[in-house]
């Protein structure tokens, strides 16, 4: 199917090719084949093989434009990859743009990134959302930063960004730590 031109069949042997069988060079030729039918999938991920020089030589400039076609098309990932080429080199708010995206759109590990740019932007309330957002999502892994951040905030400021996030029980259980170590 991926040599008769099914762009979905070209981007899951890409895929097989650089997950399982540790073939970047070959997932390139597929991921290429893809990128250009319009695949954002295809985009995204031969985009990851320039970014990271894997199976092709390393050119940002064509990973950026990669990144920045499969981000137009509205893929998460690639918004994502996006802010990580973007992080000190664009203004704080469009890296943050496009993590609140990714992040959106199912890229977990968005969150915490996000929440560390906003609060490294002195927004603590919104950097506060995000991580809420992480913990819904299972991962806890950051809490202590959370607790952190919390510690500077209001207790009706922990309390909007964990309503903002879904999350009003777990804002309400931090309110009660944080009290704890002010």
């Amino acid at each position: 199917m991926a040599e008769s031109g099914e762009v979905a069949a070209q981007d899951l042997v890409g895929g097989i090719l650089l997950e399982i069988e540790e073939n970047p060079s070959d997932a390139a030729f597929w991921f290429r084949k893809s990128a250009e039918r319009g695949s954002a999938v295809g985009k995204r991920s031969l985009g990851h093989l320039y970014a990271n020089g894997l199976g092709v030589a390393q050119d940002l400039v064509q990973a950026e434009r990669l990144f920045e076609e499969a981000a137009g098309q509205g893929d998460a990932y690639a918004q994502f990859n996006l802010a990580q080429l973007w992080w000190g080199k664009r203004a704080p708010e469009e890296v943050a743009a496009l993590l609140r995206s990714a992040a959106e759109g199912g890229v977990d590990d968005a969150h915490v990134v996000l929440g560390d740019l906003l609060a490294a932007m002195d927004q603590d309330a919104k950097a506060l959302r995000w991580f809420f957002g992480m913990l819904k999502e299972g991962n806890a892994d950051r809490l202590r930063e959370a607790i952190d951040l919390a510690r500077g905030m209001t207790d009706e400021d922990i309390r909007l960004a964990g309503s903002e996030a879904g999350t009003p029980g777990e804002a309400e259980a931090l309110v009660g730590t944080v009290a704890k170590y002010r």
